[in-house]
């Protein structure tokens, strides 16, 4: 092992690592991982002497973070004894929420799932699980899908879905080929719509230093973010673009030989019509779409191509939008064909963190095939139409998921609707059945972080309440409907053991390895074998034909689709209408408002709430001020709120935040609402960035 090159521990302590300081009066501390993204920043939680939280700080001996979080686990605690925390089940009885027991919730719930599977067939009962809870959880999801055939949808759709296609065509896996730390040996980093101090803020002072320790920094962005204004060179460019700059990089480093050509003769297909696709985005056809002068275009290219190894980050800024998948394809074949892949510094990194799915979960007689699998988008209508008859939730998509309008009302016009829920929210206020779920500081479980490390998470608290967690809620429920919930792992410390020995990938990770191990596993780390830390670096591609491949197999909308499809023109948006709608609408996260949860802290009036992001000359149109209300538009809704106005945003967009509700502490309308439920062709992710909108000062002034 290269010490320098492979042990995170090497570098030097950061400037922007916090310090640790023991909150006097604190008899109790617990090590953990914080889950809000997937970071997993360490965390140390002080108890008082009755197991109550006290303070939530980063750990210093964690390798990754390195003392460092972010508010989202501070907030985190304070959640968990928010006054709109469920802490009992509850059952709809005419038209009223009343307290229940678990035992008459799972007894209802069983008999009406019994009951619509026997008249319809199991297509007519769905799952929306994107808060399901730990691996525990997740596990016991699986065995409940398996045994039940229920189909569920987790956070794919309105986060990686398109991501997760376009690598997995590329290089047959789609998750994150480099940890993050890694960026520390690149020569150059590449990080398009991913405002990283904000979306991994715990994590952020690996980039700083990479910067310090040489490593060139290349932001693109649609706004001047503050991952923006630590750079070495930042690139605004128009919304939607992206996989435009990508074609034209590719051409230039085609053209100047920058390319590896021993790694594209041996390991690549489909060259050829990749440099054909890119022929004409020459640097000044580029500038023409995207507004980057061509100037700088090449120079890039010639930076990527000179400087090896080099690195790409993109974030949700390119992942969900209505030509995702192109965009994410062309810069990542653009590392391949660098020959920057499976090197120390040299790859992509990504949020997306799987390690392998078990096999062999239930016995094949037992097993229930799906009758029917929907796309994301279909679940509407199929709602409206009384298609579906009941749904598990465990999440909170009347916020989350576009037109959430409509979302809502497609909810509440359902027969039965089950909330496995944290908070009561925009969600649960639906529901027929609330059920309180545990909080993540109340669930063990292994943890997989953008560091390609598997992390054991100890549970800090008790369940508050009667809480239960998603794991204990399948095993339960299945038991009520007279399947076999022998099939079921009973802890989290079960549920691992189960996972990793049907999970050849991570089976040579045990639970006291694990626990031994500051900062977790390097994974894949099969138990014949060695902890990996970065994947290729054998060269082993694992696409059906073992080479990396450089087109989606699709067929063609233009001649140079999937790479490139004008915004315009893409999914939700209309070139007929531009001039009625001029505008672009986009949506970040925020440290704050990471998740819909975190809003719900008993800070919250020190939290900043939801804004819109303007440029001042259009403010100066509209006749708004700072702080002023402004009505924002899409043809599918509109949502008021206060602007913000800033130089670090261009005049053609408008940006927001999309975690609020109007159950929730702030009272927001969702963001989401202006969203329609169309996706990414290629990719299937929702559209969630650079949709046309117009906006007008709002009636009543502040």
């Amino acid at each position: 092992m290269d010490y320098k090159n492979d042990n995170p521990s090497y570098v030097r302590p950061s400037v922007w690592q916090s310090v640790f300081h023991p909150l006097p009066g604190a008899a109790n501390e617990v090590r953990s991982i914080c889950c809000l993204c997937n970071g997993g920043c360490g965390l140390i939680v002080k108890l008082n002497d009755e197991g109550r939280i006290l303070g939530v700080y980063g750990d210093p001996a964690n390798p990754f973070s390195k003392g460092t979080i972010c508010p989202k686990p501070m907030a985190a605690a304070q959640s968990l004894y928010h006054p709109q925390r469920v802490t009992t089940p509850m059952i709809r009885i005419n038209g009223r929420l009343t307290p229940a027991s678990w035992e008459d919730a799972l007894d209802i719930t069983a008999a009406r799932y019994l009951d619509y599977l026997a008249k319809y067939d199991n297509a007519a009962v769905v799952g929306i699980m994107s808060k399901v809870g730990g691996s525990y959880s997740k596990l016991a999801l699986a065995i409940f899908e398996s045994l039940t055939g229920l189909v569920t949808y987790g956070t794919s759709p309105v986060c990686t879905s398109s991501e997760e296609v376009a690598r997995t065509s590329l290089l047959g896996n789609p998750s994150t080929p480099n940890p993050l730390w890694d960026v520390v040996n690149a020569k150059i980093l590449l990080i398009v719509g991913n405002n990283v101090a904000q979306t991994k803020a715990g994590l952020f002072h690996w980039i700083m230093e990479a910067r310090r320790q040489g490593t060139r920094i290349v932001v693109v962005d649609t706004r001047f973010t503050e991952t923006a204004q630590q750079a070495d060179l930042f690139l605004p460019i128009r919304p939607g673009t992206d996989g435009a700059l990508a074609l034209a990089l590719i051409r230039e480093v085609i053209a100047n030989q920058t390319y590896d050509h021993d790694f594209v003769a041996q390991h690549t297909a489909g060259f050829a019509d990749l440099s054909a696709a890119a022929q004409k985005f020459t640097p000044e056809y580029a500038e023409n779409i995207t507004g980057i002068p061509a100037g700088l275009i090449r120079n890039l290219a010639e930076d990527l191509g000179r400087l090896k190894p080099g690195m790409f980050f993109g974030g949700r800024g390119i992942m969900c939008t209505n030509n995702a998948a192109g965009a994410v394809l062309g810069f990542e074949a653009l590392m391949c064909i660098l020959g920057n892949l499976g090197k120390p510094g040299g790859g992509i990194v990504s949020h997306i963190t799987g390690y392998g799915k078990p096999s062999q979960l239930v016995p094949p007689d037992k097993i229930v095939k799906p009758v029917k699998k929907r796309k994301a988008a279909e679940l509407y209508p199929a709602m409206e139409t009384g298609e579906i008859k009941m749904m598990l939730i465990a999440g909170n998509p009347a916020v989350t998921w576009p037109d959430s309008a409509r979302m809502g009302r497609a909810l509440a016009g359902l027969d039965f609707v089950v909330s496995h829920t944290l908070f009561m929210d925009d969600t649960a206020a639906l529901a027929t059945v609330v059920l309180p779920a545990t909080h993540w500081l109340e669930e063990a479980g292994m943890q997989a972080s953008v560091n390609r490390v598997l992390q054991w998470r100890e549970r800090a608290v008790e369940p508050f309440g009667e809480a239960k967690s998603g794991g204990d809620f399948f095993r339960l429920l299945a038991k009520k409907m007279q399947l076999p919930a022998g099939l079921f792992p009973s802890s989290p410390e079960e549920a691992w053991e189960m996972e990793r020995r049907l999970t050849p990938p991570v089976s040579g990770i045990s639970l006291d390895l694990a626990r031994g191990t500051a900062g977790g596993i390097s994974y894949p780390y099969p138990s014949n074998g060695q902890p990996a830390i970065r994947l290729y670096a054998d060269g082993q591609i694992k696409t059906p034909s073992g080479k990396v491949q450089l087109q989606i197999e699709t067929e063609p909308l233009s001649d140079c689709y999937p790479f490139f499809h004008p915004p315009l023109k893409g999914a939700g948006n209309d070139e007929e209408i531009a001039g009625e709608y001029p505008l672009m609408l986009n949506t970040a996260k925020v440290a704050w408002h990471y998740h819909t949860q975190s809003q719900y802290s008993l800070w919250i009036k020190d939290i900043p709430g939801p804004y819109l992001e303007l440029h001042p000359d259009l403010a100066r149109e509209i006749g708004v001020k700072d702080g002023e209300l402004v009505t924002v538009e899409t043809r599918t809704g509109c949502v008021t709120l206060p602007a913000r106005i800033t130089r670090s945003i261009s005049k053609d967009s408008v940006c927001s935040q999309y975690s609020f509700g109007q159950i929730s502490p702030f009272k927001q309308q969702p963001v989401n609402t202006l969203f329609p439920a169309v996706y990414d062709p290629v990719g299937g992710n929702f559209v969630q960035k650079n949709l046309q909108c117009r906006i007008r000062k709002a009636k009543g002034g502040f």
